[in-house]
C-alpha cells in the first residue's frame, strides 16, 4: 500500500493533506528537470525489453525494496534506485505496459478509510481488465484481465483490502487516470515528479468512485457508516497478507 501522499477518502482531509504534501515537497525533494529527456537510455531499456508479459512485470515490481518515502518517482528513478511504494510500482508497470501495446499507460488509485490509499497499472486484453501492481500487502497486488469493466475489477480487492487491525478498509477507487496527459515527467524525470501527478490527486479531475453500497456509507460520504459494519478479515488472511512485508511502511490504525 502507499504509505506515502496517500489519498483520503473525506474531500476536506484530502485538500489537507495535499496542501502539507506540497509544502513538504516543496522543502525536501529535488526539483524535477524542467527539460527531462525524452527516451529511455540503452542500459534502461535493456532491463525494460525484458519485461514483455504482464507477468514478468508483476515479478519485476514485486523484488523492488519497498520504499516508504513521501513522493512520487520517475519510472528512470525506480529503475536507478531500485525500490518503489506502490505509485512507483504502477508507474512502471504502465510504462511497460504501453511499450507491450497493451494501451495507455493508465493507473487507477483505490481510497481507504483509516488505512493508506493504493494504486495500481490497469490494462486491457481482449476487453477485459487486468492489473500490476506493487504493495507491502501480498493480496492486492495484480490481477488477470478477466474483469469485464474496472468497477468489477476493484470490486476484486475488497474482500483483500484491510488494515492492520483487520478493518475492511477500502472504500472507492479514481477512474483510471492517463499518464501520458501529464507529459513526459512520469517516466524520464531525475528524481521527485513534484507536482506533475497533481491531477491524479485532484477529485475534481480525477473523480472519486464509491464502492461500499449506499446503505453502508456516511451520509454524502464514502465511508462507512458504522465501524466494523462488515466485521473483520480472518486472522489467517492478514498474516498471508503481511507474508514479506516492510514493518516500517505499514499504516497504523486509529
Amino acid at each position: 500500500m502507499l504509505a506515502s501522499r496517500a489519498m483520503k477518502a473525506m474531500k476536506a482531509s484530502k485538500k489537507k493533506a495535499q496542501s502539507k504534501k506540497v509544502k513538504k515537497s516543496v522543502a525536501k525533494t529535488p526539483k524535477v528537470a524542467a527539460n527531462p529527456a525524452k527516451s529511455f537510455t540503452a542500459k534502461e531499456l535493456k532491463v525494460l525489453s525484458k519485461l514483455n508479459t504482464p507477468a514478468k512485470i508483476q515479478d519485476f515490481v514485486d523484488n523492488l525494496k519497498y520504499d516508504g518515502a513521501d513522493d512520487y518517482f520517475s519510472v528512470r528513478s525506480t529503475l536507478r534506485t531500485g525500490k518503489a511504494h506502490c505509485m512507483g510500482g504502477a508507474l512502471v508497470a504502465a510504462c511497460c505496459l504501453e511499450r507491450l501495446g497493451y494501451g495507455p499507460p493508465r493507473v487507477v488509485g483505490f481510497i481507504a478509510e483509516n488505512d493508506d490509499s493504493h494504486a495500481v497499472a490497469v490494462y486491457q486484453k481482449d476487453g477485459y481488465w487486468g492489473a500490476v501492481g506493487k504493495s507491502n500487502f501480498t493480496l492486492i497486488r495484480s490481477r488477470l484481465p478477466v474483469y469485464k469493466t474496472v468497477r468489477e475489477l476493484m470490486m476484486s480487492y475488497m474482500d483483500f483490502y484491510f488494515n492492520t487491525a483487520r478493518e475492511p478498509s477500502l472504500v472507492g477507487f479514481n477512474k483510471p487516470f492517463n499518464l501520458n496527459t501529464t507529459g513526459h515527467s512520469w517516466k524520464f524525470a531525475e528524481g521527485s515528479l513534484g507536482e506533475a501527478l497533481d491531477n491524479f490527486d485532484d477529485e475534481e479531475i480525477t473523480p472519486i468512485i464509491p464502492l461500499l453500497p449506499p446503505h453502508l456509507r456516511k451520509k454524502g460520504g464514502l465511508a462507512l457508516k458504522k465501524k466494523r459494519a462488515l466485521g473483520l478479515c480472518s486472522k489467517h488472511v492478514l498474516k498471508a497478507g503481511l507474508l514479506g512485508s516492510n514493518p516500517a511502511g505499514l499504516y497504523k490504525p486509529r
